[in-house]
């Protein structure tokens, strides 16, 4: 759903079905944003983003959780954390501001 409303917002996306997936797409396209969920198996949010950085320091980071807050993030890779339900006009006006 999170990249239906992103593209109907106008940003092209692709999705991947883990944290595996997600640094192969980034070794291989073009990719200035990345959302993330905290908790996924069996790389969570914080070490995907970790090793996203590590492979593109400029990527901007969201992460999108229940669980985890801004001040989990402040100690990471993930520039910013939205709480689940995400609002799509709060990702899309960070996506503008970054």
């Amino acid at each position: 759903m999170l990249s239906l409303s992103l593209r109907r917002a106008g940003y092209p996306t692709l999705t991947a079905a883990n944290g595996v997936e997600a640094l192969e797409l980034l070794e291989t396209r073009p990719i200035a944003y990345m959302v993330t969920d905290g908790r996924m198996e069996p790389m969570d949010g914080f070490e995907l983003s970790r090793r996203a950085k590590t492979m593109r320091p400029e990527l901007h980071i969201a992460m999108i959780s229940a669980v985890f807050t801004a001040t989990e993030a402040e100690q990471s890779a993930v520039d910013k954390i939205f709480e689940k339900p995400v609002p799509i006009g709060s990702l899309v006006a960070w996506i503008q501001q970054a």
